[in-house]
């Protein structure tokens, strides 16, 4: 029996000595096998997605009334997916005397025009099963003159209600003219009730909240630390039970400076330069050698707050001319795409304007009395949010006539169109999913051969033992440019096409060659 005990150790010492060769293709140890899986990656990072702005106005249509509505995003989930983005923002979903909805008469509610609150849930639920997230606009700077709190507060100064507006001589003050009433965040009560607004939502499976006019929260002296503090009250908040929640704030100015602390709150800002350098080096060509330093620049701004910063970059939004509309991308879908694909290799959570993808033109009316539009009546920011292409007449919205976009291309002409804009985006997306070191992490090292005829970056990854590196150059002329690199090509050619871009995988201690 001894003999035999003895005999079977060594058969386990001889096969536990073959299991650890390190040359073994199966060896459990090797790195290859240690990759994380997308799901552990995407665990690992919650604040890290793709984002799809939709104004459910002009969306899709769900009940042939004119109207976008819930019903509408819900029905249309496989064009997320297809697509490839990873969480939505919606525009305004609460009941307002508006279309646009930036006056809330109820925060607890939807607006009758999208649905019901079953509709909403339905929607939640449909997106979150296909592994989209959702966030919500909180609109929270002021409230409709139409709010029954404000009716109350206005009634009588011994109104509960009235120290939840902001008052200069009998007079509501506000920040946004049309009967949008400032709320007073100086009162302890009105944060109490923006904390259950957002436990609300929260509990319904919202990710998180785009925080309207966050610079205008509280107004006067000290303003930007008493606007971050603020939104470091409500994100500890909602932190507590819901760890993995997501603020980012719409801090409206161009200046990067003026938006760093805005980080001690809030898990991310829009970046407002960023997108203004795309403009002006993309669009209109001007100082293109400054592109990537100027980015690097704010990035460093930001990590100066926040080291593990996440970036929220975009290229406009609903109030900002659409792209297709600006200085040098007018007509040119090239441009279009080179733009694209700056923004879905920046570090951060890129967000992509609905139709954004599609080449949607729309700018607006800057005139004191707007435009006079048949069938309509007077318009300003309503051509920026003009009804999604579809191309298809069953679900486009028509509450608006849209007669900017005739000529552009819709959803179905493009998607049978491998050089389409829609096709850039989606290859695009596709890529930024597969390579963590561009879906992940802020890593952001300049090029060392940026000229005023390329401008490239490296974007470096590490989770546990697995890293990545990328090189990301791209051509902003319109001659083929030609780099030197090694590595792997994944995108793209070493001769970089007019308004092209190549990414190339190299090993993590070729950063300092390339930098």
């Amino acid at each position: 029996m001894k003999k035999i005990f003895q005999i079977l150790l060594i058969i386990t010492l001889i096969l536990g000595l073959f299991a650890c060769n390190k040359n073994d293709p199966i060896d459990p140890i090797d790195p290859i096998d240690q990759n994380p899986t997308a799901e552990e990656l995407r665990l690992a990072n919650p604040k890290n997605d793709i984002y799809y702005q939709i104004f459910v106005r002009s969306f899709a249509d769900s009940n042939s009334d004119g109207i976008g509505d819930l019903k509408g995003v819900t029905e249309n989930v496989s064009y997320l997916t297809d697509l490839g983005v990873t969480a939505v923002w919606l525009l305004p979903i609460h009941p307002s005397p508006s279309y646009h909805g930036y006056d809330v008469m109820d925060y607890l509610a939807i607006n009758p025009e999208y649905g019901t609150m079953a509709d909403f849930e339905e929607m939640i639920e449909t997106l979150n099963n296909h592994n989209i997230k959702v966030i919500i606009d909180l609109v929270i700077n002021h409230t409709s003159d139409k709010h029954p709190w404000f009716i109350s507060a206005n009634s009588s100064t011994s109104s509960p209600y009235r120290d939840y507006y902001i008052w200069n001589n009998g007079n509501a003050y506000e920040s946004f003219v049309g009967g949008m009433k400032d709320l007073n965040f100086r009162n302890q009560d009105v944060i109490d009730e923006v904390k259950s607004i957002m436990d609300f939502y929260l509990e319904k499976g919202v990710h998180g909240f785009r925080i309207d006019a966050a610079k205008h929260l509280i107004e006067g002296t000290n303003v930007i630390l008493d606007n971050s503090f603020l939104l470091l009250e409500l994100n500890n908040h909602i932190k507590e039970t819901y760890p993995n929640s997501f603020i980012v704030s719409e801090v409206f100015d161009y200046y990067y400076q003026m938006v760093s602390d805005y980080y001690i709150g809030s898990d991310s800002a829009f970046n407002f330069f960023g997108a203004e350098q795309i403009w002006s080096k993309v669009g209109k060509l001007e100082s293109r050698y400054l592109l990537v330093s100027n980015l690097l620049k704010a990035y460093n701004s930001y990590r100066e707050i926040k080291e593990d910063f996440v970036d929220s970059p975009f290229l406009t939004n609903h109030d900002l001319d659409r792209l297709a509309s600006m200085p040098g991308f007018m007509n040119d879908t090239e441009r279009q795409k080179l733009a694209a694909t700056i923004l879905l290799t920046l570090p951060g959570s890129p967000f992509i304007y609905y139709g954004e993808e599609l080449g949607m033109k729309g700018y607006r009316d800057n005139s004191q009395d707007g435009q006079i539009v048949p069938g309509y009546g007077i318009a300003y920011d309503e051509f920026r949010r003009t009804p999604f292409l579809w191309g298809e007449v069953e679900q486009m919205t028509s509450w608006f006539p849209d007669e900017m976009n005739l000529d552009t291309p819709t959803l179905l002409e493009q998607k049978n169109d491998e050089n389409s804009l829609f096709n850039t985006y989606q290859t695009m997306i596709e890529i930024r999913k597969e390579n963590p070191a561009l879906m992940y992490g802020n890593s952001f090292v300049s090029y060392k051969d940026n000229t005023s005829l390329i401008q490239g970056y490296i974007r470096h990854y590490a989770y546990e033992d697995y890293t990545q590196t990328l090189l990301i150059v791209h051509n902003l002329t319109t001659d083929i440019q030609t780099i030197e690199a090694d590595g792997t090509v994944i995108y793209g050619n070493l001769s970089i096409q007019p308004y092209g871009t190549v990414i190339i995988e190299i090993e993590e201690g070729q950063i300092e060659d390339y930098s």
